[in-house]
Formats: C-alpha cells, sequence, structure tokens
C-alpha cells in the first residue's frame, strides 16, 4: 500500500509542479539544507546555486550545531577524506568522498563530488552567494534524527524554516509532514514527494512578501 501511495504521489508531482514553477518570483532565494533536497528544488526551478548545501549531507547533530553557532561558516572547512568521519562506520555503505570538517568538529559530507578541490572550490564560491535575509533553513528525518533533533531545530530563530519528517509532531510547528511515509522512523528517499505538502515556491516568495 506504502508503494502505491508513494507511486501516485510521484505521479501527482508531475501534474503539479510545472505550475508551481512558472509562479516561482523569488529567483534568488538561498537554501539551507542538510541534505540533497537543496539541489532537487534549485535544478526543478531552474534557480542559481545561491548557497553552498548542494551535493552533500550531514548528520542531524552536526547540522544543528551548525545552524546552533552559524559563525563557524566564516572558516572555510578542512579537506579530508570520508574514512575519517566520526560516522565512518554508520556510512561504510556509500563509496569514498570528500569530507569537510568546519570548527568544533561539523563535518560536511560531499557525496557528490570527485574530489576535495572540487569541493572546496564550489563551497567557497557559492558561500559568497548565500543571503541569509533571503533564506529558507531546511532539514528532514533522516540520518537517524530524532523527534528531539525536531523540536531543537524548531526552536532555531530562522524565521522561514521547514522540517519534513515521517508524521506531525504536536507543538512542532515547522514540521510538514509527508504522509507517504507515514509509520516509518525515516524518510528515506522524500525529494519529490515532499513538495506535494509544502510549497516551496509560496514560501519563497512570502519571504520577500515579508521585507514589504
Amino acid at each position: 500500500m506504502k508503494a502505491f501511495l508513494q507511486a501516485i504521489g510521484r505521479v501527482m508531482y508531475r501534474l503539479v509542479m510545472p505550475l508551481r514553477r512558472r509562479r516561482l518570483k523569488n529567483r534568488s532565494v538561498s537554501i539551507v539544507s542538510n541534505d540533497c533536497w537543496s539541489s532537487f528544488m534549485y535544478r526543478f526551478y531552474g534557480l542559481p546555486f545561491n548557497s553552498p548545501f548542494v551535493g552533500l549531507f550531514i548528520m542531524p547533530d552536526h547540522y544543528l550545531a551548525m545552524l546552533e553557532n552559524p559563525e563557524v561558516l566564516a572558516t572555510p572547512p578542512r579537506m579530508t577524506s570520508s574514512a575519517e568521519s566520526v560516522y565512518a562506520g554508520r556510512l561504510s555503505d556509500l563509496p569514498p568522498y570528500p569530507l569537510g570538517i568546519l570548527p568544533g568538529g561539523i563535518e560536511i559530507h560531499f557525496l557528490h563530488y570527485a574530489t576535495a578541490e572540487e569541493a572546496l572550490d564550489k563551497w567557497t564560491r557559492r558561500m559568497s552567494r548565500l543571503d541569509w535575509d533571503n533564506c529558507i533553513v531546511k532539514f528532514s528525518r533522516n540520518n537517524g534524527c530524532t523527534d528531539g533533533h525536531l523540536r531543537r531545530f524548531d526552536a532555531l530563530p530562522f524565521p522561514h524554516k521547514v522540517a519534513f519528517s515521517t508524521a506531525p509532531l504536536p507543538g512542532v510547528r515547522s514540521v510538514v509532514a509527508v504522509p507517504e511515509f507515514a509509520g516509518d522512523d525515516q524518510l528515506g528517499r522524500y525529494w519529490k514527494l515532499a513538495d506535494l505538502h509544502y510549497d516551496f515556491g509560496r514560501h519563497a516568495d512570502a519571504i520577500r512578501q515579508s521585507e514589504r
């Protein structure tokens, strides 16, 4: 049944999303994300990569530590290999990839980059485009994310944020449930289905409207 609902959701996505893509006005929005959702949204909407959070993932504790102390982003990451990650055992099924380490030991997993040089170059160039005043900060229930992580994210002072999860979480306003994954502990590959329950374009345009 769950597989059927997910298949229906993907069909609905193909029907609904072209209209949303045409309606988007805020085409300079930045996205801060803990996984590849940002890459998918930038490409689908035909937007420039106005953020370095593309083609990578960050584990929940490290992502929240970064958001709670965003000044760490002022320092370029020290580049090494994924074999040096504190999560190397948990991520042993993945092929080797570059790993960036920010102050405080915060790890950036550059999964979709061939070399450390490429990852650092693109991170640095895209970091210069990140606009915190025109930004959606996003989280998702993957890689061991718990209710506690979601509540911690919800308490962050970012005015435009969203957290995708498998079910609503009472008292946590930023959570958007993706019901196609109801009953699961983690979301898995939720990229397309999430936007059936959350309008990225409307959220991005609301940032500009709030500035008027």
